[in-house]
């Protein structure tokens, strides 16, 4: 993937805004929006829906492909987990998660903070939120792996996909037999779902709660590594986190296209004829760079108010682990910089290798050097236990 694929998407809102664009696995014809305007309505527009006219999957749907009432019925189902409230009690355990890696790599002086940090921690709180101990995952390499290519790359590879739904059937058969108090016990307890409609929450969930965390842990990593005035700013509390969070989420929106939307009938967006039942792709991270609704979009302000930036969606499908999200971020990038405050990243910062296109955007590397410390192992009190038993 491009290192900068901004350019082209600044030309296509300017000369082509909604344009067709070719998808050899998609039929039909296939159109992509990418001013803010256009993004933001199509987001909320009930003639586009999420459901697939044909579900290529062995397995229901999970809530990113589903319309109303089903879509709301599931939602529901989950939506207490991960509002503010909810999200503030993982605090503690987050922290942990964080200073756990970090210690893991600190007496070495050198990282690569993609493989040892930005891809560990989604994977784990999350696997944390459904009460699955570590002794249960598989590591978060593999997870990544598993879901990127069974869900997003084209075409998918049938045999990962077999090996995500075999992973995700294992937890949720380890969780009935142990039970907790965790998002996974709640569902079941709850008697709402089938047993596919359970495995599925589970591996939406799962999917949904790291893949676009880690893409944008790292390139907020890369921005505080970039702009180490802003960062002491930041960390030394002279800007909000809030507002921090959110144009960094704007500038480099981890999803850069939403999910499939699909015509119900013919209709026209902005000056384009879109036919039913064809596909439209929503660029979230054209829209969050649009002038007319950031001024000089493409600089990091981050006193900036960039709400309501499109990173996590708008309308329905919202993305529900927002609250969660800014959380991990938080928590992550204050442990990181305050445990190794001389980190520099270890290539020049163009050769920073960019992946997962084109659905998301995410360094996959970062190396790093610093100065080595010893490890606090008596920092975290109580741990043991709790890394052990994510189910008390």
């Amino acid at each position: 993937m491009t290192a900068d694929p901004y350019p082209g998407y600044a030309w296509l809102r300017e000369h082509d805004p909604v344009c067709p664009v070719g998808g050899p696995h998609v039929p039909g014809r296939m159109w992509l929006v990418t001013r803010y305007d256009d993004v933001r309505g199509c987001l909320a527009d009930r003639r586009l829906g999420s459901a697939a006219p044909v579900n290529p999957d062995p397995h229901p749907p999970g809530l990113s492909h589903l319309d109303d009432p089903g879509h709301a019925r599931l939602r529901r189902l989950v939506a207490a987990a991960f509002t503010p409230a909810a999200v503030s009690r993982l605090r503690d355990r987050t922290a942990r998660t964080c200073a756990h890696a970090v210690e893991s790599f600190a007496g070495r002086g050198r990282a690569d903070l993609v493989a040892e940090y930005t891809r560990e921690v989604p994977v784990a709180v999350m696997h944390d939120l459904l009460g699955v101990p570590e002794a249960e995952r598989a590591p978060a390499a593999d997870v990544l792996d598993m879901w990127y290519r069974a869900k997003f790359q084209q075409p998918r590879d049938e045999a990962k996909l077999a090996e995500l739904v075999g992973y995700v059937r294992k937890l949720v058969a380890y969780k009935r037999s142990h039970p907790g108090d965790d998002l996974s016990t709640r569902l079941i307890a709850s008697g709402a779902l089938t047993g596919d409609e359970l495995e599925v929450m589970a591996m939406t969930l799962i999917g949904a709660g790291h893949i676009t965390t880690i893409q944008f842990l790292g390139t907020t990593i890369l921005r505080m590594l970039g702009h180490p005035a802003r960062r002491a700013a930041l960390l030394g509390g002279d800007i909000d986190w809030s507002r921090a969070i959110n144009e960094l989420l704007r500038l480099d929106s981890p999803s850069h296209v939403a999910e499939y939307r699909y015509a119900s009938e013919d209709m026209t967006i902005a000056d384009a004829c879109v036919g039913e039942g064809e596909v439209v792709l929503l660029s979230l991270a054209a829209a969050n760079r649009d002038p007319n609704r950031f001024p000089d979009p493409d600089a990091l302000d981050l006193t900036r108010d960039a709400r309501p930036h499109l990173a996590f969606g708008h309308g329905a499908h919202t993305c529900l682990g927002s609250h969660l999200v800014k959380l991990e971020t938080e928590i992550a990038i204050t442990t990181l910089f305050g445990r190794l405050p001389d980190l520099t990243l270890d290539i020049p910062s163009g050769e920073v290798d960019w992946g997962y296109a084109p659905t998301f955007r995410g360094p996959q590397a970062l190396p790093v050097t610093f100065t080595p410390h010893e490890p606090r192992t008596s920092s975290l009190p109580g741990d043991a236990t709790d890394r052990g038993n994510s189910t008390r």
